[in-house]
């Protein structure tokens, strides 16, 4: 069986596999959804009762003579003044352990049975307590004695006139529906709770590595509101072992509110905005030191100066709103366009929230605020993801842009040393990327892959910096023990690169094996046929052809013909038969063209460029044997003309034969030269002058101050050569 048809059973079989996993899924989702919502229990297991009763019938206020009955819950009317009894019997069908509660909206509440005080809830009745004691659900035990008794209610009213219901039933029954009601809220204070701690502890570890900060203001917003929400749930006589304290520190919580948004939102626009943000959470900050002064001082309670606190964050939110109307019209937005929509729709749900405080009397407190927390948190998540993912992929960017650079730098250093083979990196690294940009449809080659191919090919030498100069710049063929010297290039080349660390492997494949052949008769390893990497058998083709198309200092390039013969002959020996075929019809087709004329490389216009004619007269006066003073400096020279011609920028270069008269020409040039330019002594009476990105105009007016002072001196412009 082969490959392709292993690889087409295994995906079906996956697939099957994945499918019959969804289904079952799907059918035990469908079962739990039964289970959830299917009334047909007659046969279940029972969980037996939790009937509550009410007692909201029959109430009369005592001193009224006209013995007008009243049904609770119900709002007090001022006229009745700060202050009534409810009076009612008690039903005559009692049982032992059972209870009577109902809540108190702030209100203190005394209830006297049979004429006995046999509950209270006041300020009066705990101590430190604040006059605007919090809400609280009231309840009080009752047995068979008490059946039939009077039952008198004492309710001295501070702020809301609402008298709530009032229910019996047996033991703690009674909170039965008070739990169905609030318990939902104080799991989602709790989710919020545990869902902030772990964003601000994850964000605290995590702040030294990655731009974490907004998350973790968040972390400490959604902490302080989610213990604001217990503080005001219904339950929080079963959250707290000390609920009364709540008349201090929920309104300490609500205060610090708006300060934490703002400190959020002031992280997540960039601190931008940061001087209105900070002036707000200084004045909340302000707020809660005055109110805690004041309440100490007996000047004002909380309660009192809540409607401040409301106040200031209501503008917080207003302030973060124009705040990001301010950057849609900026277009800074884009900086945070998806958190934008979870911030939007928080503060929404806080100043629903906060209105809903003001209209309607009793409602559950924290709900559309937790949700817009969990709102904010994910959008939050996804942005800073979102972010890292895009700050990830910038600093690969500018790594590989980097990497990019110090490759070319390398490939230039590596052309600079070697005097007979200039261009030769570059141009090999050209070759292969086009070679493999003809590949790619056949070898599933990416962008990726092809540039990979081309960076190879530009350091594929740079084991020659292990060379010594006397081989690597020898003017004729080599011994054989040079050539053994010579050879190891490839190994040098592979550990110097492997000191590079994670991403080169690719790289290393294509510096050890260049030089392996299809036949298994190179080096380093005798590799042979598909055992030698592709990208080396691809350099192979290249780095032949650059070999061929240029001047060596042995012997002139190839004519295309005898290239091709070559390549032709090549296949299967030294060339991989099938990339061989491709580089030929590519040469046919002309796709493929060396970037040489007579040896000297072209630019992207097609012309010589000034730094390849150089090379091409170095070469040819090193092959013709001329006494070169610094042939070492000339290349250099070459390797930055490269550079600034990359960037637009070129160099006039002229040759100086000066015959007898070096040291008067050499003191002439000193004061007219600048810091960019260059002067050079090619041989024992001729110098080479590089002058930088300057205009004919300039050129001229050099050139002729220097014949000026030395008349002897005699120019010839490099295309003369």
């Amino acid at each position: 069986m082969d490959e392709k048809r292993r690889h087409f059973i295994g995906e079906i079989l996956e697939s099957v596999i994945r499918v019959g996993l969804v289904f079952a899924l799907s059918l035990t989702v469908v079962i739990v959804g039964i289970a959830l919502f299917d009334n047909n229990s007659e046969q279940e297991a029972t969980t037996g009762g939790f009937r509550v009763d009410t007692f909201n019938d029959g109430w009369r206020l005592a001193g009224d003579e006209s013995g007008k009955k009243y049904r609770l819950p119900m709002v007090v009317p001022e006229e009745f003044g700060d202050e009534i009894i409810l009076v009612n019997t008690l039903p005559q069908h009692l049982g032992e352990g059972m209870s009577l509660m109902m809540r108190s909206s702030m209100e203190d509440i005394y209830v006297y049975i049979g004429g006995t005080l046999r509950n209270e809830y006041s300020s009066e009745s705990i101590d430190y307590m604040s006059y605007y004691i919090p809400s609280a659900y009231i309840v009080t035990r009752l047995g068979e004695p008490d059946a039939g008794k009077e039952i008198r209610v004492r309710i001295h009213f501070k702020t809301h006139r609402v008298i709530n219901e009032v229910t019996m039933s047996y033991g703690n029954n009674v909170w039965y529906p008070v739990i169905t009601r609030g318990l939902w809220v104080v799991l989602m204070a709790v989710f919020v709770f545990i869902l902030g701690a772990i964003v601000f502890v994850v964000s605290s570890f995590l702040r030294s590595s990655f731009k974490v900060g907004a998350a973790r203001k968040l972390g400490l917003l959604m902490i302080n509101i989610s213990l604001w929400v217990l503080s005001e749930s219904t339950l929080r006589q079963f959250v707290f072992r000390r609920p009364s304290l709540s008349a201090y520190f929920s309104y300490l919580l609500v205060e610090l509110i708006g300060a934490f948004a703002c400190m959020y939102f002031d992280e997540l626009q960039h601190r931008l905005y940061h001087r209105r943000y900070l002036v707000m959470e200084l004045i909340v900050l302000g707020q809660v030191v005055v109110n805690i002064l004041l309440n100490i001082a007996g000047l004002y309670e909380f309660y009192e100066t809540l409607w401040i606190s409301h106040i200031w964050n209501a503008i917080c939110g207003v302030i973060a709103i124009i705040n990001i109307m301010t950057d849609i019209i900026t277009k800074r937005i884009e900086s945070y366009h998806i958190a934008v929509f979870g911030m939007l729709f928080f503060v929404f749900m806080s100043l629903h929230e906060l209105i809903r405080f003001y209209i309607e009397k009793v409602h559950p407190i924290g709900p559309q605020i937790c949700i817009g927390l969990i709102i904010l948190m994910t959008a939050t998540v996804i942005q800073t993801l979102h972010d890292e993912v895009k700050a990830y992929d910038m600093r690969e960017k500018a790594h590989t842009e980097m990497t990019i650079k110090t490759i070319e730098t390398i490939a230039g250093a590596i052309d600079a040393r070697d005097e007979y083979t200039g261009g030769h990196s570059e141009r090999v690294g050209l070759y292969a990327g086009r070679l493999a940009r003809e590949m790619a449809a056949d070898y599933n080659f990416t962008e990726e892959d092809i540039l990979q191919v081309r960076y190879v090919g530009l350091v594929h030498d740079i084991g020659k910096i292990g060379v010594a100069d006397n081989v690597l710049n020898k003017p004729g063929r080599l011994s054989d023990e040079e050539f053994s010297l010579m050879k190891k290039h490839t190994e040098i080349g592979y550990e110097i690169m492997s000191n590079l660390g994670d991403g080169v492997d690719g790289i290393l494949d294509g510096i050890r094996y260049h030089h392996e052949r299809f036949d298994g008769r190179g080096y380093p390893d005798g590799l042979s046929g598909e055992d030698i990497p592709l990208i080396a058998r691809i350099l192979a083709l290249a780095d032949s052809y650059d070999a061929m198309t240029s001047n060596r200092v042995y012997r002139n390039r190839l004519s295309d013909e005898k290239v091709k013969e070559e390549f032709v002959k090549g296949a299967g020996t030294q060339f991989d038969p099938a990339l061989s075929r491709i580089f030929v019809r590519m040469l046919d087709s002309g796709e493929l063209n060396a970037y040489t004329i007579d040896g000297a490389a072209l630019d992207v216009s097609n012309k010589v460029r000034n730094s390849s004619a150089l090379e091409k007269k170095l070469q040819k006066d090193l092959l013709d044997e001329e006494d070169i003073q610094n042939p070492s400096h000339v290349r250099m020279l070459c390797y930055v003309m490269k550079l600034m011609e990359k960037k637009g920028k070129d160099y006039e270069v002229v040759f100086a034969s000066v015959g007898n008269f070096a040291e008067k020409y050499q003191e002439v040039v000193k004061k007219f030269i600048t810091a960019h330019d260059v002067n050079i002594r090619y041989t024992a009476d001729e110098f080479i002058i590089a002058l930088y990105d300057k205009a004919a105009e300039e050129t001229d007016k050099f050139l002729n101050e220097i014949k000026r002072n030395c008349p002897e001196v005699v120019f010839h412009n490099l295309s003369e050569y």
